[in-house]
């Protein structure tokens, strides 16, 4: 069978389009994947694994180009990108290189990380390259040859022209703690899989949902300007599509839920409260239907006629515009969780710890992320503010739940030149 090649350029896909759109000089879409080996990492074997990772996933070497119309995509050779770690993670990348890839990989003694430019893929394509990338550093490992499936935009292959319009989500209440430029503040916290999970299990409640309410609740105990606000808290959790249509892509398919708390509607919220407000929205939003109704939005606004006449360069400007005025201006914050990491025995023998972190945005300056090695949730907090109110309030009510947890707190600025 014939090795499947990249084409010499192809579109962006769907949810990718707003990315390069939305970027400003401090910040574009990045996201981090890192795993803490039990060894210091070697550069030289860690390169000669990334050359052949290359080979077999080509969409994670790629780069942005402009066009008249649209952004397209350009694969790219260059895999001298392995650099020892000396700045804060997901600081802005270049996705206009000319010849070096939208993708970092990056080394700190034990500490082996990617960075994705989320323009190539989301958190759950980026997991599988970086598990790759591992078992192709220990064993040599690299599973199977490129597959066309893999570079499909699933957005378009699954769109349908459906009048039904998907429920809107209004202005939330804005988190404002007082911001740095090129500053970021990375709180992590670890808990035993074997103390968490039972506590969401007896609440009749997903490990993500148990979580998103214990967030909700930090938002609200810790700002009291947020229990009076007419509008309400609204967190943002991104959707594998992947668990509810048959694609293998290997780009974005993921779309994003709002979950709203309207703080008037009680007096006082305990945290039973909480997870009764939300859990149904969350029920809601996790069907075929309501997903398909946004796949589908989302298609049309980009296969409109506008859409597609309109040059570039104004273009631009106004999807930046509208990202900002009808997307982070109607969330609180974000939650991403990207499950467990899925190592096999004998790698995951190898690694200590795992991270997945996303840089925060213009007017998202407190996020949060989750992964789990199976032994140990680990929850990151990525802030550009030096405030920790809602971390902290966070973590008190997690280890008031009866969860032993570990903190650990790193704070990052820009490298000296």
């Amino acid at each position: 069978m014939e090795q499947f090649q990249l084409p010499p350029w192809y579109p962006v896909d769907v949810a990718g389009t707003i990315f390069p759109s939305a970027r400003t000089r401090r910040w574009n879409s990045v996201f981090r994947i890192a795993f803490l080996l039990k060894e210091d990492v070697d550069p030289e074997r860690l390169r000669g694994a990334l050359a052949d990772m290359q080979k077999r996933y080509p969409s994670f070497f790629t780069g942005l180009r402009h066009g008249l119309f649209w952004y397209y995509i350009q694969p790219m050779d260059n895999t001298d990108i392995v650099e020892p770690e000396r700045d804060m993670p997901c600081r802005p990348m270049d996705m206009f290189g000319k010849t070096r890839p939208a993708l970092r990989v990056l080394y700190d003694r034990r500490r082996l990380a990617i960075e994705v430019s989320h323009f190539i893929a989301d958190g759950g394509a980026g997991l599988e390259f970086a598990k790759a990338l591992l078992a192709r550093y220990f064993s040599g490992a690299l599973p199977g040859l490129p597959r066309a499936c893999e570079l499909e935009d699933a957005f378009r292959a699954n769109y349908a022209r459906n009048r039904a319009k998907p429920a809107a989500a209004c202005a939330a209440w804005r988190y404002r703690p007082p911001v740095l430029p090129d500053y970021l503040k990375l709180i992590h916290a670890a808990t035993p899989a074997e103390d968490i999970l039972p506590l969401a299990k007896a609440r009749g409640l997903t490990l993500t949902d148990y979580l998103l309410g214990i967030y909700f609740y930090a938002f609200y105990l810790a700002n009291p300007c947020a229990q009076k606000s007419r509008r309400p808290i609204q967190i943002s959790v991104p959707i594998n599509l992947r668990n509810y249509y048959p694609s293998e892509t290997l780009r974005n398919f993921c779309l994003f839920a709002n979950i709203s708390l309207d703080p008037r509607a009680k007096e006082h919220y305990t945290l039973d409260d909480i997870f009764g407000a939300i859990q149904g929205q969350l029920a809601a939003a996790n069907t075929k239907e309501e997903l398909h109704k946004l796949l589908c939005a989302n298609g049309k606004m980009i296969n409109s006629l506008p859409a597609r006449l309109v040059p570039n360069a104004l273009k631009r400007r106004v999807m930046q515009l509208g990202y900002f005025l009808t997307g982070e201006r109607r969330q609180t914050s974000s939650m991403s969780n990207l499950g467990r990491a899925g190592l096999p025995p004998d790698i995951a023998a190898r690694v200590d710890g795992v991270e997945f972190v996303t840089g925060h945005s213009p007017l998202l300056p407190l996020k949060m992320t989750v992964l789990s090695d199976g032994r140990f949730v680990h929850l990151f907090f990525p802030c550009a503010s030096p405030k920790t109110d809602v971390q902290r309030e966070f973590v008190r009510l997690l280890a008031g739940e009866g969860a032993r947890v570990r903190v650990a707190c790193n704070v990052r600025e820009p490298a000296a030149p």
